[in-house]
C-alpha cells in the first residue's frame, strides 16, 4: 500500500484523477447500499403477491375438485368459506398499491379481481349453508356449486394465463346504444 502512495507523491499530476476515481467508487457504493434493500423488497412484494394469486387459485381448485365427491353440509360449506375468508382476508392486507405495475394486466388488478371471485365464492357457500340448514344438500344444489366453482376457477385460470376475458351477456339484456 505504502509503494501505490508513494507512486502517486511521485506522479502529483495524477492524484487529482485518483481522487476523482475514489469519490466516484464512493457514490457507486452509497447508490447500491441505498437502493439495494428498495429493489429487494420490489422483489419480495412481487413474490408475495404472486404467492397470494397462487393461494386463491387453489382454494378455488380445492373446492371444486372436492365437492362432487359428497353432498355438502351446512357446516362444511361454512368451513369453506372460512378457508375462502382466510385467503380474502391476506389479499386484503396486502399493500397491492406498493406494487411496481398497476396496470390491465399486472399482479395488483389480478389480486383485485382475485378477492372480487373469492368474496363471489365466499357469499354463495354462506348462502347456500345458510338455505341447507340442518340437512344434507341435494345432489341440484351440490351440482350448482360445483357449476358456480367451475366458472369462477375458468375465470381466474384465464386471468392468469393471460387469456382474452368477456364480460357476462345477461339474459334478456338489450343493446342500449
Amino acid at each position: 500500500m505504502s509503494d501505490f502512495v508513494s507512486w502517486l507523491e511521485a506522479h502529483d499530476k495524477l492524484a487529482g484523477w485518483a481522487q476523482f476515481a475514489g469519490a466516484m467508487l464512493a457514490l457507486a457504493l452509497t447508490y447500491l447500499t441505498a437502493f439495494v434493500p428498495i429493489w429487494h423488497r420490489k422483489r419480495q412484494l412481487g413474490n408475495a403477491a404472486l404467492r397470494l394469486l397462487a393461494n386463491g387459485y387453489e382454494v378455488l381448485e380445492s373446492y371444486h375438485r372436492t365437492t362432487p365427491k359428497f353432498l355438502p353440509e351446512s357446516l362444511t360449506l361454512r368451513g369453506a368459506a372460512l378457508a375462502v375468508g382466510g385467503v380474502i382476508d391476506e389479499i386484503n392486507r396486502f399493500p397491492i398499491y406498493e406494487l411496481d405495475d398497476q396496470g390491465s394486466r399486472s399482479a395488483a388488478r389480478h389480486l383485485i379481481a382475485m378477492s372480487g371471485n373469492l368474496t363471489a365464492t365466499k357469499l354463495i357457500f354462506e348462502h347456500t349453508a345458510a338455505d341447507i340448514e340442518g340437512r344434507q344438500a341435494t345432489e341440484e344444489e351440490r351440482d350448482m356449486l360445483v357449476d358456480f366453482l367451475a366458472e369462477r376457477l375458468e375465470f381466474v385460470r384465464k386471468m392468469l394465463t393471460g387469456e382474452e376475458l368477456k364480460r357476462p351477456e345477461w339474459p334478456g339484456s338489450i343493446d342500449r346504444m
